[in-house]
């Protein structure tokens, strides 16, 4: 008995790891919170999640619709879907895509931040904490940012129909 307790002890052990690198959110209406450690990879999916982030995330993908989300840090973060709510601490680089999705963040990474806004409706209010790169596609979005002290104005391409940037 104690030699298979012993066997799958160490079974543990060894996948255990393997679970914790990703935290992974899925279905529908769950609401949780989860501390990252080093760098864990982060995915949300399905529809209503309510989900807070404490700690140094990796990559954060969220997908689907009506997630609300906060964040400490999160090395990247991709927001794919409609009517998402995502309020965090700092990010990496930032993608934002199909319609009505709210972010509010600060965007710094190690070397220039990139910003990639698509589709409708989306805004963001974005405080930019070094250099950044920020492009706009699709129809009616809103970017308003504002520099910290000391760091440039970023530079901005644009294209689509009454999108619109501005320093706030």
């Amino acid at each position: 008995m104690k030699a298979k307790l012993a066997a799958f002890l160490a079974t543990m052990v060894v996948i255990l790891p393997a679970y914790a690198a990703e935290i992974r959110v899925e279905g529908a209406q769950m609401s949780r919170d989860f501390t990252c450690e080093d760098g864990q990879y982060v995915a949300i999916s399905g529809a209503g999640h309510k989900v807070v982030l404490t700690g140094r995330c990796g990559a954060v993908s969220v997908h689907g619709a009506d997630h609300t989300l906060s964040f400490d840090t999160a090395g990247e973060l991709v927001v794919s879907g409609v009517s998402n709510q995502i309020e965090g601490g700092t990010a990496g680089g930032l993608v934002v895509e199909v319609a009505q999705n709210k972010v509010k963040v600060t965007v710094k990474a190690a070397e220039t931040a990139k910003i990639d806004v698509s589709g409708a409706d989306q805004t963001l209010e974005l405080t930019l904490a070094g250099p950044t790169q920020i492009e706009v596609q699709g129809a009616k979005n809103v970017v308003e940012w504002r520099a910290e002290s000391g760091v440039k104005a970023p530079s901005v391409s644009a294209g689509g129909v009454e999108n619109r940037i501005s320093r706030r």
